[in-house]
């Protein structure tokens, strides 16, 4: 029986071809591995923080970054609470979620979203599926801002007495986030710190601004008041110069406005009160005539004989003494003198 021995240098040079094998063998297949995952690492997506204004469309401008020329996109996903839900889906053309989202150009990352409000802001998660690998941790912020109305204004009371106390109220809505007034009078002096202000929030989230500025005592030459709106960056949005009305004179003075005094509303209900209470006053003054009158003795003396009479010359007649005769049913007196006869 022939027995073929390898010598120890075969048995060596052998073992070492099997080596360099094996070598070789697992460095392509962690090239093949690697591969892949160098790929995806090769591509990302960066967005700009993105600010729009309520109900306009606004746009979120994102691109990619990695060393590959062709590159499609294939799926979309937009998260913004959790990854279990997201607001915004896109395969192909079909479009799930929040259709105010929008890729407005293919195989661009970029987005549009249309009416952005006030609930939209916040901070969002973007994946993508492309062709050269699943970009999972793209993130973007969207900011909204409103310019607030032109301010309004007005007072308490409408006509302010000079010397005593008001309140200025200046009123602006409809803006966000939420921001200032200010208050100078016509010096440009700032009562700012003077006010208070009351932000409050609506339904759509936008805010209503209301400030409020108190005098105890309210000089005049400091009028007109300018009320200035400001965002919440400090940056002027509106502003309204104030006239309050007020009249001058001492607070506790009281002063008739004798045109109101002369008007028919007014004068017409005064004469009729005072004539009613003039005709009282000489009514009660001829009553008490008339009880004196019958109290009176006769001047003229009684005479026995006619012969002896001697005429008198008439009187005149007694305007009281007829005012206070009166007849059953309202018959009127009559006065007559008679002349003697020659």
């Amino acid at each position: 029986m022939f027995t073929n021995t390898l010598s120890p240098l075969t048995l060596k040079s052998l073992l070492l071809n099997m080596a360099s094998h094996s070598l070789l063998f697992l460095a392509v297949v962690f090239s093949f591995i690697c591969s892949g995952a160098l790929e995806e690492k090769l591509i990302r997506v960066e967005c700009q923080p993105a600010v729009g204004v309520v109900g306009q469309t606004m746009k979120i401008h994102c691109s990619f970054i990695s060393s590959f020329k062709e590159i499609n996109i294939d799926l979309v996903y937009i998260f913004k609470s959790g990854p279990e839900n997201p607001v915004f889906s896109l395969k192909n053309i079909i479009k799930t979620g929040d259709l105010r989202f929008n890729l407005p150009s293919e195989n661009n990352p970029s987005l549009e979203l249309a009416s952005a409000a006030v609930a939209d802001e916040g901070n969002y998660r973007y994946m993508i599926v492309t062709n050269r690998g699943v970009i999972e941790d793209g993130s973007f912020r969207i900011g909204v801002t409103s310019k607030y109305s032109q301010p309004t204004t007005n007072s308490m009371p409408d006509v302010i007495q000079d010397g005593g106390n008001a309140d200025l109220y200046c009123n602006a809505s409809g803006g966000y986030p939420a921001g200032y007034i200010q208050w100078f009078d016509s010096t440009n002096t700032d009562w700012t710190k003077s006010a208070t202000l009351e932000i409050t929030e609506g339904e759509d989230k936008l805010v209503q601004l209301s400030s409020k500025l108190t005098f105890s005592k309210i000089d005049s030459s400091w009028a007109p008041f300018r009320c200035v709106v400001l965002n919440n960056k400090f940056v002027k949005e509106g502003e309204i110069e104030f006239q309050p009305k007020i009249k001058e004179g001492k607070p506790n003075e009281i002063k008739f406005d004798f045109e109101k005094l002369t008007s028919t509303n007014v004068v017409a209900p005064v004469v009729v009160i005072g004539s009613l209470l003039v005709g009282l006053l000489l009514l009660i003054v001829l009553r008490g005539q008339c009880n004196r009158q019958s109290r009176r003795p006769s001047t003229i003396p009684f005479l026995s004989h006619s012969s002896d009479l001697t005429y008198a010359a008439p009187e005149e007649p007694d305007v009281e003494k007829a005012l206070c005769s009166v007849k059953p049913k309202g018959e009127a007196t009559q006065l007559k003198t008679q002349r003697p006869e020659d």
